[in-house]
């Protein structure tokens, strides 16, 4: 065989595999297809095979199984319901949490500012306070000096005396003034601590009615995936029966038996037998008898 003649030979046969393969595809998707229409027949045809001996088990099973979905069904719209009203309820908390402290809230704002003015108060009386000890101090060292020194009568050392009684009824009324601020300052804080209690109580009493809510929300999704698992379960139950009528009933789509029932879906059958012949079709094609 020349070089020529051998690569025609090697495109050929990769040709013939192509299309062969091409040909396995095709059957594959339409197997598919025909199974999907047996489940489809099925679930056209089920509840009136009840008098077909050769299909009393999957009638039946089928029977249960659509009760029991039914049951589950409203089970799932049930949890939806609650997960909803659940879901409403938590944003009515939220609103309610601010709404329950607004006026504790609105209250401690202006014990707040009064504590902050009455705290700047004390302090420029506490700074007045050190400048007049301050001024009393280096009065009374100066008297000391004068005393220590033999003046005795001198009007520099009566003015001192002054000054001195002067300093000592400034730093009095200084003083009286701050422990009548540190009264009025303890009084706020107390206010503000009981305030502060009040709002934690009714954001505690908030809290529990929210934590209750979160449990139902939780709840209520763990049922809807306990149901909805369950669910997927039984429908894949379902299908399988659905498919094993629909496959039966094509079966014997002529026979006098389901002949009746058969001709109520023909256009559906006739798509089924188109169907099936192009697999038998396509496996010939691909060498697969």
């Amino acid at each position: 065989m020349t070089q020529t003649r051998y690569l025609f030979w090697r495109i050929a046969k990769a040709f013939g595999i192509s299309m062969r393969q091409r040909h396995a595809t095709h059957a594959a998707s339409e197997l598919h297809l025909l199974r999907e229409a047996e489940e489809i027949l099925g679930r056209l045809t089920w509840a009136d095979v009840e008098e077909i001996e050769d299909l009393s088990v999957e009638y039946w099973s089928l029977r249960k199984l659509t009760m029991q979905h039914e049951k589950i069904s409203q089970k799932i719209e049930s949890a939806n319901v609650n997960l909803q009203k659940s879901h409403h309820h938590r944003t009515e908390l939220l609103g309610m949490v601010v709404d329950s402290t607004k006026d504790l809230t609105g209250e401690r704002a202006v014990l707040t500012e009064t504590h902050e003015r009455l705290n700047s108060e004390r302090e420029i009386i506490v700074s007045d306070a050190r400048t007049v000890k301050r001024l009393h101090d280096g009065t009374k060292a100066k008297l000391e000096v004068l005393v220590g020194e033999g003046v005795q009568q001198a009007p520099e050392l009566e003015a001192s005396k002054q000054e001195l009684l002067k300093l000592k009824k400034q730093f009095k009324s200084l003083r009286d003034r701050r422990d009548a601020l540190v009264g009025k300052i303890n009084s706020v804080e107390s206010a503000l601590k009981d305030i502060d209690s009040r709002i934690e109580t009714r954001r505690s009493e908030m809290r529990d009615e929210a934590l209750d809510n979160y449990q139902n929300i939780g709840k209520a999704n763990q049922d809807l995936s306990n149901n909805r698992a369950d669910l997927g379960t039984m429908e894949s139950e379902m299908s399988a029966l659905f498919s094993e009528i629909g496959r039966y009933i094509y079966s014997i789509k002529h026979d006098a038996s389901v002949d009746k029932l058969a001709s109520k879906h023909r256009s559906l059958i006739s798509q089924m037998s188109a169907l099936s012949l192009s697999i038998k079709f396509n496996k010939r094609l691909a060498g697969r008898n």
